[in-house]
């Protein structure tokens, strides 16, 4: 885990310039604020939080909420950006510092799928929520991520080419700089959750593309929300 924390802390301040400005990334946003409208100061776990922006939209709807992420300069970055926001550096693939039962909710942006061992974080997320509490997580969507956009004549984008799916495996993104990415079907994902004592109420495939030039009813992204039925 120690390597991808270094990458990440090597890709931070790419990745927070890359993201404000990502059509993708305010797809997304809008999923997550048609969510959570408003919190009565419940206690929130941004998990994975990156340089924070999720983090600071709880809070001002009301959350008693903490970010923490793995990279030291991801959370200086967040920090610097959302100073009375509590944010700690902690890696989420050793047991989380936190009491059983101490939150509400959990929420993880586009995390999960850069963690090889999420068995792990699944029973962790299940000891640190109340019963009834609410885990909430999106990832790049598998079934569509590590493929090659076919074009007709025009330039438009109108399928995607996938020549692997069902076998679990990691290869590195590129886009910030190198980073790890564990690919694993949707299956996996779903099944890990069962298995900690999760109980699936939702998901979500949100249009992400523009329909003009790639095909807008292929999803990029995943989002799943569970109950902790302890």
């Amino acid at each position: 885990m120690q390597d991808i924390i270094s990458q990440w802390n090597r890709a931070a301040s790419k990745y927070a310039e890359d993201q404000e400005c990502s059509e993708y990334v305010e797809s997304n946003k809008r999923i997550v604020k048609a969510r959570f409208e408003y919190f009565s100061g419940e206690k929130v776990l941004d998990l994975g939080c990156g340089y924070g922006v999720y983090t600071g939209y709880f809070r001002s709807i009301g959350a008693d909420v903490i970010g923490i992420d793995g990279s030291e300069k991801m959370i200086e970055i967040a920090r610097a950006r959302y100073p009375i926001i509590d944010f700690s550096v902690m890696d989420i693939t050793a047991p989380f510092a936190f009491e059983n039962d101490q939150f509400d909710v959990v929420f993880s942006n586009q995390v999960l799928m850069d963690i090889e061992n999420i068995d792990f974080v699944f029973s962790e997320c299940r000891r640190i929520l109340k019963a009834g509490g609410i885990l909430y997580y999106s990832i790049v969507h598998p079934a569509f991520y590590d493929c090659h956009w076919l074009k007709d004549s025009n330039g438009y984008r109108y399928a995607k080419a996938m020549d692997k799916y069902i076998k679990t495996y990691q290869f590195k993104n590129e886009f910030w700089g190198e980073t790890e990415h564990f690919h694993r079907p949707l299956s996996y994902y779903l099944n890990v959750a069962a298995k900690n004592g999760f109980t699936l109420k939702q998901t979500c495939e949100p249009i992400s593309y523009d329909g003009i030039s790639k095909n807008s009813d292929l999803p990029l992204f995943f989002f799943a929300e569970y109950i902790n039925t302890k």
